[in-house]
């Protein structure tokens, strides 16, 4: 586990997140620009993203599947069951519980887990992570959008016209074409490739353009937004970790496992909140705290793993 390659990978997201701000601080783009450039996102280059990875894949057993999905689906289901659980405990105000129950079910898997992943383990880990995020491709664009609009005049409830979204479509899509092995022509791959590829650069450019005008120095006077980021970044990892460790499972899978779960609230969230107008700041503030600490919380989950695996 290379940490020096960790922390550049890290270094290059905050780049790209804080060149959103400063475009904006400069009147290189226009803050309004941040609600265009999430249409995009959502509606074309992370369907692309979606569909591009689950097409590029190496080839497998059903059972290899099956086993891992497993895996997947106690995992979620655990995350599910905390989420509700501490904003019940946490006592967190009833406008912000969606939001909060956002942030510990959904980490930013793809847009940071994919390069930790890859320069931590290696890319033979981005296999498992394409398979374990399987989940997450289907609650984000249902649950998550339940989430993120709760206590809102907005509010999703789980309906037809929630499923019929453009994440949620790829996602059905890309599961076709993987289990059908249907083999899509090279120039629809690499176009699906190159589109998806920009999903990154612009959820960060979207993030840093939707904190300008924000005063950062309070940010860090918001306790619960760093009470949950200690909980997603710490307690969950650790707490996976344990049963993991008790239930026998593989070293590399258990090592995606928890470092995937220990990633900063999703930026899917942002992209969300700008789509339904609603805790556009709240969501980046907390995107922005959650993937800061991940530069101190990813060594303790590469001790925790190397401990206890």
């Amino acid at each position: 586990m290379d940490i020096q390659n960790v922390l550049l990978k890290l270094a290059q997201l905050f780049i790209l997140l804080f060149a959103g701000y400063i475009l904006v601080g400069v009147k290189g783009i226009k803050q309004e620009a941040a609600k265009h450039i999430s249409n995009l996102i959502f509606s074309f280059t992370l369907p692309a993203m979606l569909i591009s990875s689950m097409v590029n894949t190496v080839e497998i057993t059903r059972e290899d599947v099956l086993r891992v999905m497993l895996i997947a689906i106690v995992q979620y289901g655990f995350l599910i069951i905390a989420a509700i659980v501490l904003t019940k405990l946490l006592r967190v105000p009833y406008e912000d519980v969606g939001l909060y129950r956002f942030m510990i079910l959904f980490g930013n898997v793809a847009f940071v887990g994919y390069p930790v992943l890859s320069a931590v383990l290696g890319n033979d880990a981005l296999f498992f992570a394409a398979i374990l995020n399987l989940p997450f491709n289907i609650l984000v664009f249902t649950l998550g959008i339940t989430f993120i609009t709760h206590g809102t005049d907005q509010h999703q409830k789980l309906e037809l016209k929630v499923f019929l979204n453009p994440g949620l479509i790829a996602t059905v899509i890309g599961l076709i074409l993987f289990f059908a092995s249907i083999q899509l022509p090279t120039f629809v791959n690499e176009l699906l490739a190159d589109v998806g590829d920009m999903t990154t650069p612009l959820s960060l450019l979207v993030i840093g353009a939707s904190l300008y005008g924000v005063d950062i120095r309070s940010i860090f006077k918001k306790r619960m937004i760093f009470i949950f980021s200690f909980i997603k970044l710490i307690v969950i990892p650790t707490l996976l970790a344990i049963i993991l460790w008790l239930a026998g499972v593989d070293t590399m899978i258990a090592s995606v496992v928890i470092i995937l779960s220990g990633m900063p609230m999703a930026a899917n969230a942002v992209i969300l909140c700008q789509e339904y107008d609603t805790h556009v700041m709240e969501s980046s503030e907390a995107v922005f705290v959650s993937t800061l600490l991940l530069g101190v919380s990813l060594p303790y989950m590469i001790f925790l793993i190397r401990f206890l695996f």
